[in-house]
């Protein structure tokens, strides 16, 4: 929202938007390599082996360099993603074991709708 000043002289909040972006604002549409926009969408196979490249050389950290350093059209948010929920090695798929799946009966029973907790417990018993 933009402040602009009533008859008064006080500033009220308009629910304008802005026509231009500011000076510190990229003209693309927040892709700053200026190679063109970002690709949405699907992810090739070409792509997915860019980032399992660019992760096994420099490892997970700053997602936002993915793009400027590997040459990928995609967000640092987009490879984070695609990395965590697809690609990770130790990432596992399929169904749970009855143990793992009475472990987050339980779990779910003790702590609720915290997934995120629930899921780190799970794993630790998987792994361990």
């Amino acid at each position: 929202m933009i402040e602009m000043p009533n008859q008064n002289g006080n500033r009220k909040a308009s629910k304008c938007r802005k026509t231009s972006p500011s000076s510190d604002e990229p003209a693309s549409g927040g892709h700053l390599s200026g190679e063109g926009p970002l690709k949405k969408g699907p992810w090739t196979s070409a792509e997915d082996a860019i980032l399992v490249d660019y992760v096994t050389k420099h490892g997970e950290g700053n997602w936002n360099a993915v793009q400027k350093h590997s040459g990928l059209s995609r967000c640092g948010k987009s490879c984070r993603l695609r990395w965590a929920n697809h690609l990770r090695p130790d990432l596992k798929k399929g169904a749970f074991t009855p143990e793992e799946e009475a472990r987050i009966i339980e779990l779910h029973a003790k702590l609720g709708n915290k997934w995120a907790r629930m899921a780190a417990e799970v794993l630790s018993i998987s792994c361990g």
